[in-house]
């Protein structure tokens, strides 16, 4: 255990005064439209067409130490007005991307404290990392997708899933045969292990149909579908596969997001193109059937330079209804250390009798990145273990770090109650592990509400 500084000691204290405050904080709700009907498909002499009404606003930015980012927003509007926004962002020691939960009012100028949504399981199939949220909700359920990464099979990125009746968590992954603390792929990379793999999914509700879009990265970048039965609770047991749906685009382009637009009759799917360029932009396809899409449109007037990783709101069930208003979201910044901002547009959307495909004409925004400073009170983001596995042979004292919204990690101190462990492998007294006999066992806490869990192996 490394030592703390005199800020992290202090920030430990602090925390306290965020959990009394939190603690009072009442339930979240959300995810209140009715069902969307189905729709007629619409007029296919017409293309969609998407324009950002403005600069738009930022929503995240970097911290002034450390750099920092959210990325690959997925939104869910509210009947209130309300935008529900799950990012991918940066995890502490051994993990590298986790996802937090926000909710925006008045077009993201206020939100909510950030929370963490998901991160995660020691020793799991997602050991290392829970990134690029895909969220839809149905059935009482609130679904994420998302990206795995550098599991030990050594094949870079699957796609796993989790559920939870509250936008904020807890959520339970999906097992392999139900739902639970193991987490099993719902779509698993069998390409050449040496490219990227899949990942980046994005859901729609059609009728009792869910539609999976994916990357599949085994050279470039295609978009693939699948479909589930959404009337099962095991939908995922339940997938059928159609293949590349938006062909191989290329290595400047990234994950795909897909709504379907009621009042036009048809999918908008929507990616960022020329990513982390001077020149990239958002690039607008459009589906009849969910299957065959074209290229409808471009998005680069209003936007930033140097933007990547996209998402667009919709409805909870990926339906985008008559009048409601349409968020564009992105992470913007250059390659490198110093941390990326997120950013939000409105956008509108109509139809034209000829698609727009050539972004010469436009022209992007070079908009530099302000750094925010460092809070005075912790926002606190999640605990963890120091490490997400330990083999051990003898006794050794497990530190739980708290982990807050600057990046500053400190030691948890008092208060951590461990549970659910095999007593037959380990017993733990006082926060350190005492090995009784060969095995492993997942362990976990819980302090202060803040839940985590890491795997022990015990050897001789």
């Amino acid at each position: 255990m490394s030592a703390y500084t005199f800020y992290q000691v202090l920030k430990t204290l602090l925390a306290w005064v965020y959990l009394i405050s939190s603690a009072f904080s009442p339930a979240v709700g959300g995810g209140d439209f009715a069902p969307s009907q189905p729709a007629a498909p619409g007029d296919a002499s017409m293309y969609i067409r998407a324009d950002a009404v403005d600069t738009g606003i930022d929503i995240y930015t970097p911290r002034v130490e450390g750099g920092g980012y959210r990325y690959g927003p997925s939104m869910i509007l509210n009947t209130d007005g309300s935008l529900d926004v799950w990012c991918a962002t940066d995890g502490p020691g051994d993990i590298s991307d986790m996802i937090s939960y926000q909710r925006l009012y008045d077009g993201g100028k206020r939100s909510s404290a950030e929370k963490l949504a998901l991160k995660p399981t020691g020793g799991g199939w997602d050991d290392l990392s829970t990134c690029d949220p895909g969220v839809i909700k149905f059935g009482g359920y609130y679904y994420i997708g998302y990206t795995t990464t550098l599991d030990n099979r050594g094949v870079d990125n699957d796609i796993c899933v989790a559920r939870s009746k509250s936008p904020d968590g807890p959520y339970e992954k999906w097992t392999g045969s139900g739902w639970g603390a193991e987490p099993a792929p719902l779509i698993e990379y069998t390409g050449n292990p040496d490219y990227w793999g899949a990942g980046e999914p994005s859901f729609v509700l059609m009728g009792d149909r869910l539609y999976i879009y994916y990357s599949w990265n085994q050279n470039e970048p295609a978009t693939r579908l699948a479909i589930a039965d959404a009337t099962d609770e095991n939908w995922p047991a339940t997938l059928e596969y159609k293949g590349d749906v938006i062909p191989e685009k290329n290595g400047g382009a990234d994950s795909t997001d897909v709504k379907y637009v009621d009042a036009f009759g048809r999918f908008i799917a929507v990616f960022t193109d020329k990513r982390f360029s001077s020149d990239s932009f958002i690039s607008v396809w459009e589906s009849f059937d969910g299957v065959n899409f074209r290229q409808s449109d471009i998005i680069k007037t209003n936007t930033a330079q140097y933007l990547h990783n996209c998402g667009i709101s919709g409805r909870a069930d990926g339906h985008i209804g008559a009048g409601d208003p349409v968020y564009l979201g992105y992470a913007y910044g250059e390659w490198g250390p110093v941390g990326w901002a997120t950013r939000l547009h409105q956008i509108t959307l109509s139809l034209s009798d000829a698609p727009q495909t050539d972004d010469a004409g436009e022209k992007n925004i070079e908009m530099p990145i302000t750094s925010r400073p460092v809070s005075a009170v912790p926002d606190i983001l999640t605990v963890k273990a120091e490490k997400q596995t330990y083999t051990i042979s003898r006794s050794q004292q497990v530190w739980i770090l708290a982990y807050d919204n600057d990046g500053y990690i400190f030691p948890v101190l008092a208060g951590t109650r461990f549970y659910g462990y095999d007593r037959s492998v380990i017993r733990i007294v006082g926060g350190r592990m005492f090995p009784v006999g060969e095995g492993s066992t997942r362990v976990f806490f819980n302090w202060n509400g803040m839940r985590g869990d890491f795997l022990v192996k015990v050897v001789k």
